[in-house]
């Protein structure tokens, strides 16, 4: 009963808002108010006779379906008979009245009679092409599927123009069919469709808590390929299935075997497909896809962009360690050195800040970055990159122990007229600068500027320093252990991870009771997650809102942790700890974010 009355009161909402009526009168809005305040508290006597007459005024079909709803839940079928059989034969072409009427009977268990008036349904609603959706609905609102799925075959052989397949095959999802629901929909596969598809399968995936779907759909399309190996849309799919469930390299393998079938047809996509992988840390991948192109006998005509993706994801795999390898990086420097030698200097900004990178936190040669970079910005073939190449360059003085340079820069790029998010950025430099240097008073006196003069929220970075600044000075008369913190903290821009890590243990060992250890333990797994040490990192994170909820870093290491549990497919952990953001830190600066991630998990698809 409880799932009829909603049914019913879906209708009546969707009803009353989707079709076009004249205006109601003050009169019949306030009965309809207080025949749906009595529908929904169960008093369905006292609504019937309301919709009844709202009915018999008006004709209108959302009062008569809300009529018949309470007659229903009364189990006063034999009166919707006598009603409906009325009905009927004044409006002998409304296929409604008869799907009604049918189920008035199937209530009954008069199953001869009910299959007879949805016969006469589904022969009304077939005399008219714009009609058999409707009727479809119907049906399927009563959960009759078999006879919504016979009207959508009967209308497709009646109406040869006109395909059914994905209406079908949505019925079939609803009744977990997953075999035919499959089958209709590659029968109405193609590239118009393609995405429609995708939706309604993530929706099923999403929703298959006995994650019977899976296999199903998976099998399908290579039984599929076999009849279809060169179809471009059949492929998308298979491939987005693999990246969908996580098999990464699968959808990788999936894409290779196409373009040997089919030369060059998807070389956009495997490069973007590197790019991804690159994006989300599986470097393996990204390397894979690069290097696929690049070593391909028949040129692509993105080779360059392959070429660069390799090296740039080269570069992010040999530095995501907690130490990484000095060797890897000194090759890793040659190849890219004599890459920029061969490459038109119009294609090469994204190597050139990967080699300047490298060169500076890497391999100690801040004098070679400092070149590089300052050649690219004198080339004039990158001026709207001029404030980017110049935030790096200041990085790149800090670290190379030459304050004041790096301050002139972010200075400048502050006066310049770039981007207020490049100017804010800028200013959080110059803070950073003065933090590092334990000019704490001076670096929180400009976080305050930055905050004040900023019609746009500031990064969380910026705000967390600033929260830090302002809840630990005061209470280290010595400074000694926020200077360390500090020293950590630099050597975590740095890239001396070790050193970083050094520094913070020496505090958690000298001062257990500090007000900064619920700190220290927020950057140790920051500086895990950084060196993609993601279980570490978890971990951590983990303990610092479990252990200190009610600090002002919880809710950061809650959704830091939620972050890493979505990262590793941890799905109903991740789900969890979105939520607690949402209902245990409502004032949070995550929440808005926290509740979007909630939402996408939840239903399968992205924003």
């Amino acid at each position: 009963m409880y799932k009829m009355k909603n049914i019913w009161l879906i209708i009546l909402t969707s009803a009353l808002m989707a079709i076009s009526l004249p205006a109601m009168s003050q009169s019949e809005t306030n009965n309809v108010q207080l025949a749906s305040k009595y529908y929904q508290n169960g008093e369905y006597e006292k609504a019937l006779t309301i919709y009844q007459d709202l009915y018999a005024q008006t004709e209108y079909k959302s009062y008569r379906d809300m009529y018949l709803s309470c007659l229903t839940l009364l189990k006063q079928f034999d009166a919707a008979e006598k009603f409906l059989k009325k009905e009927v034969k004044k409006k002998k072409n409304d296929f409604y009245l008869l799907i009604d009427l049918g189920m008035v009977y199937y209530n009954l268990n008069r199953t001869s009679d009910s299959e007879e008036q949805f016969a006469k349904a589904k022969e009304l609603a077939l005399a008219n092409e714009s009609s058999v959706a409707n009727a479809a609905s119907a049906f399927q609102m009563y959960r009759q599927f078999q006879h919504a799925i016979d009207l959508y075959e009967r209308a497709e052989k009646k109406f040869p123009n006109k395909k059914y397949g994905l209406e079908i095959g949505n019925i079939y999802s609803v009744e977990k069919n997953y075999e035919q629901m499959m089958e209709h929909y590659l029968d109405y596969l193609n590239a118009d469709n393609l995405a429609t598809i995708e939706s309604r399968l993530s929706y099923v995936l999403a929703n298959d808590s006995e994650d019977k779907a899976e296999p199903i759909i998976e099998k399908a399309l290579i039984a599929q390929a076999q009849k279809k190996p060169n179809s471009a849309s059949l492929n998308s799919l298979t491939i987005w299935l693999y990246t969908q469930t996580g098999r990464n390299e699968m959808a990788l393998n999936q894409l290779i075997a196409y373009n040997k079938r089919v030369p060059q047809s998807n070389d956009k996509e495997i490069v973007e497909f590197g790019n991804e992988m690159a994006e989300i840390g599986e470097y393996d991948n990204s390397i894979r896809a690069f290097t696929y192109l690049v070593k391909r006998k028949t040129r692509s005509v993105l080779h360059n962009e392959a070429y660069i993706g390799l090296l740039n994801v080269s570069y992010k795999k040999a530095v995501s360690k907690l130490n990484p390898d000095i060797n890897e990086l000194k090759a890793l420097d040659s190849t890219i050195n004599m890459a920029l030698k061969e490459m038109a200097i119009t294609k090469a900004y994204d190597i050139i800040i990967t080699s300047a990178k490298l060169k500076a936190f890497y391999l100690n040669k801040c004098d070679e970055a400092i070149d590089l970079i300052n050649e690219a910005i004198a080339s004039n073939y990158y001026k709207d990159k001029n404030s980017e190449m110049k935030m790096l360059l200041g990085d790149i003085y800090m670290l190379n122990n030459n304050p004041w340079d790096a301050t002139l820069l972010y200075a400048q790029i502050e006066k310049s007229n770039a981007s207020a998010d490049i100017t804010n950025e800028a200013r959080f430099r110059k803070a950073k600068l003065a933090y590092y240097t334990g000019q704490f008073e001076w670096a929180q006196a400009q976080l305050d500027v930055l905050k004040a003069g900023t019609s746009k929220l500031i990064s969380n970075d910026a705000l967390e320093l600033s929260l830090f600044i302002t809840e630990n000075y005061d209470m280290d008369t010595t400074e000694s252990t926020m200077q360390t913190f500090a020293r950590a903290d630099f050597f975590t821009f740095s890239k001396q991870y070790t050193k970083a890590l050094q520094c913070l243990d020496s505090i958690e060992q000298k001062y257990p009771s500090h007000s900064l250890i619920d700190d220290v333990l927020y950057r140790k797994a920051q500086i895990y997650e950084l060196s993609n040490d993601l279980a570490k990192a978890a971990s951590l994170y983990k303990y610092v809102f479990t252990k200190y909820q009610y600090d002002v870093l919880a809710d950061n290491a809650l959704f830091r942790y939620a972050q890493i549990c979505e990262k590793q497919n941890n799905r109903e952990e991740a789900e969890n700890s979105y939520f607690k953001i949402i209902s245990d830190y409502a004032g949070s600066i995550y929440t808005v974010e926290a509740r979007k991630k909630l939402r996408t998990l939840h239903n399968g698809t992205d924003e």
